[in-house]
């Protein structure tokens, strides 16, 4: 944009503005790190900086009223209590219906937070230790001594220097080649020698393959089981978890249009603590809420998956047909095209998120 026609732009803004401002707007505002929150005395954040570059350029006067929700500050704003809603407000088609919104400030949308899952050593020997591990060692001990047994009994009069003895010894021998054979390790120490014992060892020569296949599978099950349960990774598996929502907010409504029975919180902050504490294994809301959150406090047990559910803009809010539209739509083509907006977006967000 030319100097003459940003100069024209503004020259227009601030005679559009003296038209429809007489008295100091009321801006609302809610706390929504790291779009709106107050730092002290003041109201800080990504939506606050850039309406109050906004509000700088166009000469507005305001003052901020703050709401306790983002349905709140848009009734508000639909009742004329209040001239605008600044702060994490995505643009939904239900919203649209009932107010008018400005140019888009932002590109984020829904996402979904979880607990992340630790790994190493020790998680893996704490998950050997659970009952499906235990139960496949015990089917396939019983199977190795039924084996066992079957084997004593064809070749202990036939082979008593190997499977002789007292019932014991015998039984214990058998137990011993059935798991030589299965594993293939096969010392040659015990052999049958009986037609019957011959049969029997060279089938369980060929089910031992499928046997061990199969308490392979069981093994690796077990130790995977329970990351299996917990792990989330998209919106496939919100129908067999506990999941959460902010009541009243875009992603109450995109789980609701889906069919997703969901618990209702009434802020992100106990919706986040919630799945930290296990009462639910999955938060939707806005993801770069949910990340700044996150990265604030620092937290490696939780997580915001990489891949949005949907994309939403984030926008200025104003009562259907606002004057206050044209002027504010105006003011903000000067200022997102600019480094210094970038410069704040990557301040908040980092250069990866923004």
């Amino acid at each position: 944009m030319s100097l003459r026609i940003r100069v024209l732009a503004t020259s227009l803004l601030l005679v559009m503005v003296s038209l429809v401002q007489a008295a100091p707007l009321t801006v609302a505002v809610k706390a929504s790190p790291p779009f709106s929150f107050q730092s002290g005395e003041r109201w800080d954040g990504i939506s606050v900086e850039l309406w109050e570059k906004v509000a700088e350029q166009a000469e507005i006067e305001y003052r901020y009223r703050p709401y306790r929700s983002v349905n709140e500050m848009l009734e508000a704003v639909e009742l004329g209590q209040a001239d605008l809603a600044v702060g994490a407000i995505s643009v939904t088609a239900d919203r649209e219906r009932r107010l008018d919104f400005s140019q888009p400030m932002f590109r984020g949308g829904l996402g979904i937070a979880t607990r992340s899952e630790p790994s190493g050593w020790l998680v893996t020997l704490r998950n050997l230790f659970t009952w499906k591990f235990f139960s496949a060692v015990l089917a396939l001990g019983l199977v190795l001594l039924i084996i066992g047994v079957l084997i004593w009994l064809f070749e202990r009069r036939r082979n008593p220097e190997q499977f002789g003895g007292s019932m014991s010894q015998g039984i214990g021998n058998g137990f011993w080649w059935s798991a030589v054979t299965m594993t293939t390790v096969g010392y040659g120490d015990k052999a049958p020698v009986s037609p019957a014992g011959r049969a029997l060892g060279l089938i369980w020569m060929f089910a031992s393959i499928i046997t061990i296949s199969g308490f392979t599978a069981a093994i690796a099950s077990s130790v995977t089981v329970n990351k299996l349960q917990t792990r989330i990774s998209g919106v496939s598996d919100l129908l067999r978890v506990n999941v959460g929502s902010v009541a009243n907010t875009s992603g109450a409504q995109w789980l609701a249009a889906q069919g997703i029975h969901y618990k209702p919180y009434d802020n992100l902050k106990q919706g986040m603590r919630a799945v930290a504490l296990g009462e639910i294994d999955a938060m939707v809301s806005d993801a770069p809420v949910m990340r700044y959150m996150l990265r604030d406090r620092d937290d490696k047990n939780l997580l915001v998956l990489p891949n949005l559910i949907r994309e939403e803009s984030y926008a200025f809010a104003v009562a259907n047909e606002s004057p206050l539209q044209e002027p504010l739509n105006l003011a903000m083509l000067n200022v997102l095209p600019t480094e210094e907006w970038r410069m704040i977006l990557n301040r908040y967000l980092g250069k990866n998120d923004s």
